[in-house]
């Protein structure tokens, strides 16, 4: 309550600017009236075919009720970036955004109000078209909690696409160039993510609860509604749509306020609080999954997926923190001193080796966590049975592989970063080395198996890369007496990686050590000049 009226009190100053800016627009109005309009025609036209071929009045409110959300998804994932886009970007081409930074608001300040700026801007988009979406709702077919739960859905993309917006924005000095890249990877992502988890989904959702629709893509709000509550409805309809809306969201609010941040300032917290939070929940909500499964094959093939898309998550942050400088800067410490910093906040400070090795920890347990509940999971059929022994092995074999190459990944990134002071240059080299590593073996085993003529299983030549351990998951139920057995040789060579990956890890350690130690040597050297000075100084006004 204290925080509210802080906030009405004292709003914020960016947030308030951006507003007024806006209100003074005179073409705000007739941008809202053409969407508007032109939504409303399209509905309207869509009823008059319908009338004409004698639809009932439920499959007509369905099919509006379809229509106007998908048109709303489209409207808040283009234009809700493009507005943020605008924000932060026009600021630095304008030359105003060193008039802003010396008003002394903080990054976080600054993103908030920009955040907020945009963010009123797409929900005033979203309320100017509600009485169009409230159509459907007057014909039938869905109900008005349905309506209120597409709406407020569409309200949470609004604030990732906008966060998305803004994080681009954030990263680039020109406008045209900010708002070209954001509209190009809007347009992309946007209908992928609507044919993946809206159309595409339904199918899925539809075998679990029959009362939902299939080849609906505005399904979620029809499934609050319709499907029996229960474990599968908490999982499904409450913390998967929160986790990947609220997820991102936060994580590119957070790098907004990194980019915006000066390099000898602290750019790591945040970005470090977030992957403390989130990561223990992807783990968990990546192995729930397995517990709805009726059979021990669905089991597995949920914890496999749910292991993959979890080492997905890890190799992400991995490679974000692969911008990490190799230890605090000067100004930072000061700060920590004056603050009284504890360990804690140290610790999530910045510094590339402590960062990574927070990386190794947590998704190392992650993958533990996610294994060991998927296989308590899959234990619950019956150890006896044939199937969950098979199931079990299959899990275990690909959480090792993933383990020991997430290692690999975690000591390679870290060994780039630690001897090249580019940040992306790194990252590039760290994705072509892995890409060679993922496909070479593979290139290699195809021209072995087409030049020999003796049938050796040429497929063992694929076990350095990570893609073997489809080969050995393959084998456990149809296994090969020819040549190396694929398990012995993808943990062997999974092994190797590990190594390798805490050796590069000790090596980055050592380079990052040497490098903060001669930045402090000459920091001291040049501290031990100015006082040489300052004393020359004082000697000379003395005579």
């Amino acid at each position: 309550m204290k925080l509210l009226e802080r906030w009405l009190a004292e709003p914020n100053a960016i947030w308030m600017r951006e507003m007024r800016q806006s209100a003074r627009l005179g073409r705000t109005p007739w941008i809202l009236f053409a969407l508007t309009l032109s939504i409303s025609l399209l509905m309207c036209s869509i009823g008059g075919i319908a009338a004409a071929r004698n639809t009932s009045p439920a499959n007509l409110g369905s099919w509006l009720f379809q229509v106007f959300f998908s048109l709303a998804y489209l409207v808040v994932v283009v234009v809700g970036p493009a507005v943020a886009a605008n924000s932060i970007a026009s600021e630095r081409e304008g030359r105003t955004w060193e008039a802003v930074l010396l008003t002394g608001l903080t990054p976080t300040d600054i993103a908030r109000g920009k955040f907020l700026a945009a963010y009123t801007t797409i929900a005033l988009y979203i309320v100017v078209l509600a009485p169009v979406g409230a159509l459907s709702f007057l014909f039938g077919g869905v109900t008005a909690t349905e309506v209120i739960i597409a709406f407020f859905f569409l309200f949470l993309l609004a604030a990732l696409g906008v966060a998305f917006g803004l994080a681009i924005s954030s990263l680039m000095s020109s406008l045209r160039g900010a708002i070209v890249v954001t509209l190009i990877l809007a347009i992309c992502i946007g209908p992928l993510a609507y044919s993946m988890f809206g159309f595409g989904s339904s199918f899925a959702v539809h075998q679990i609860w029959n009362d939902v629709p299939e080849a609906h893509p505005i399904w979620l709000p029809l499934a609050y509604s319709r499907a029996p509550f229960g474990l599968e409805y908490v999982a499904l309809l409450l913390g998967v749509p929160l986790l990947l809306v609220l997820v991102p969201v936060w994580f590119l609010y957070e790098t907004t306020i990194a980019n915006l941040t000066g390099e000898a300032d602290d750019r790591s917290s945040g970005v470090k609080r977030w992957f403390l939070v989130c990561t223990p929940l992807l783990a968990v909500a990546a192995a729930i999954p397995s517990a709805a499964a009726t059979t021990v094959e669905r089991a597995a093939m949920w914890a496999i997926w749910g292991l993959a898309l979890f080492s997905l998550h890890a190799g992400f942050c991995v490679l974000r923190f692969g911008a990490e400088p190799p230890g605090p800067s000067r100004r930072v410490r000061i700060h920590w001193e004056r603050d009284g910093a504890g360990l804690v906040r140290r610790f999530l400070g910045p510094g590339l080796v402590k960062t990574q090795v927070l990386a190794t920890l947590l998704g190392l347990l992650g993958m533990a966590l996610i294994a060991g509940v998927d296989i308590a999971f899959i234990a619950r059929h019956g150890m006896a049975l044939a199937s969950t022994h098979e199931a079990i092995e299959q899990v275990l074999l690909f959480t090792a592989y993933e383990m020991f190459f997430y290692v690999f990944v975690v000591g390679l990134i870290s060994w780039l970063r630690a001897r090249n002071p580019s940040p992306w240059a790194a990252r590039l080299v760290a994705c072509s080395i892995l890409f060679l590593i993922a496909v070479g073996p593979w290139v290699a085993a195809l021209i072995g198996g087409v030049t020999d003529s003796r049938g050796h299983d040429w497929l063992v030549a694929g076990a350095p890369s990570p893609f073997y351990v489809i080969v050995m998951l393959r084998d456990v139920h149809h296994p090969t007496t020819d040549g190396i057995p694929s398990a012995i040789a993808g943990l062997t060579c999974a092994a190797i990686w590990g190594i390798l990956g805490v050796v590069l890890l000790a090596l980055a350690s050592r380079r990052c050590r040497r490098t903060v130690a001669t930045h402090d040597a000459a920091l001291a050297q040049a501290d031990a000049a100015l006082a040489a000075e300052d004393q020359a100084g004082t000697g000379l006004e003395a005579t």
